[in-house]
């Protein structure tokens, strides 16, 4: 165990072996070796021969070795300069590339961000967004997931996604949440046979008598119902729990029992068979864009956030 630590501490590390040694040096070999001469490359790369040489006798310094066969008449690479040739192409190259991949990411030309939002926001408020930030950003790519807000809020934390369109959770903790437009609820009743059929609002002691249709527990929706029914008097005990907005709104069109949902879930979903009712004490969940405090965002993902903050409202009159 000695002799490894001991190995350890005696073999330099990557940065120990290069931190003398620059870009420009590189590009001033590369340069002299592609030109054939110092006085072609120094005036390919707008400098002066001496300064060129210079940069060429430093990279020399650093790797203890010469890297050109130098006469008055001729110019050419040692053994050891044919070695690094390749290797200081491939380089320059992939440096060439990755900054012309960002520069063109922070000036918005092109770039990939990914958005998890609330199926209920996902089939309603994005399509149009996304379709409108397209236009005006081609070149970005956004790739859209959906999930429960459990779900989502741990894609967020965990950086697998970089913002979220959901709504307030109880505990936010290292996230952020920016409140965009309170998402009103609405009881969902059959349209037909049922004591509230003919009601055009309630409040939420009237739902009390009936079998009730829910989202599971760990969904923010449903954490919220729990605290609004209990403060009522109602101790949530639904007979059926379904993530799905549409599977909730069949069975009530069934008979099978009433349902609270958002504005947003129902805006899209096949109400047949059944009807909506303002709920006068219902209140409204808090939708808006959630990000992980501590990790900095991309140019793509920031345009994609400012976008949804300035163009919802119009977007949400649309609806």
């Amino acid at each position: 165990m000695f002799i490894v630590h001991l190995e350890r501490l005696m073999s330099p590390t990557p940065l120990e072996v290069l931190r003398h040694l620059n870009l420009n040096h590189l590009l001033a070999f590369l340069a002299v070796a592609e030109a054939g001469s110092f006085r072609s490359a120094a005036a390919r790369m707008y400098i002066t021969q001496s300064a060129l040489s210079m940069q060429v006798r430093q990279l020399e310094d650093v790797f203890g070795v010469p890297v050109f066969h130098r006469t008055t008449r001729s110019l050419s690479l040692t053994g050891e300069g044919k070695r690094l040739l390749p290797v200081v192409r491939r380089l320059t190259e992939d440096i060439a590339q990755i900054t012309t991949e960002l520069r063109e990411e922070g000036q918005l030309q092109r770039g990939v961000t990914t958005l998890v939002a609330l199926p209920s926001l996902a089939t309603t408020l994005l399509p149009q967004i996304l379709r409108e930030f397209g236009a005006l950003h081609p070149g970005i790519q956004v790739r859209l997931r959906d999930a429960d807000s459990k779900t989502a809020f741990d894609l967020v934390l965990r950086g697998e996604v970089d913002m979220g369109l959901l709504s307030r959770g109880e505990d936010q903790g290292d996230l952020s949440f920016t409140p965009l437009f309170a998402d009103e609820l609405f009881a969902v009743v059959p349209a037909q046979g049922h004591p509230l059929s003919q009601r055009r609002r309630i409040v939420m002691q009237d739902l009390k008598p009936y079998p009730l249709l829910l989202n599971p527990r760990g969904v923010a929706l449903r954490e919220m119902l729990e605290h609004k029914l209990q403060s009522v008097g109602i101790k949530p005990a639904p007979v059926q729990e379904l993530v799905s907005t549409y599977a909730l709104v069949a069975l009530v069109g069934a008979g099978l029992g009433v349902s609270v949902l958002p504005r947003m879930a129902v805006a899209r979903a096949d109400l047949l068979g059944c009807r909506t009712l303002t709920i006068q004490d219902g209140g409204a969940r808090d939708i808006g864009l959630v990000l992980y405090r501590r990790r900095s965002i991309s140019p793509a993902a920031e345009a994609l956030r400012a976008f949804i903050r300035s163009t919802l409202p119009a977007t949400l009159q649309s609806k």
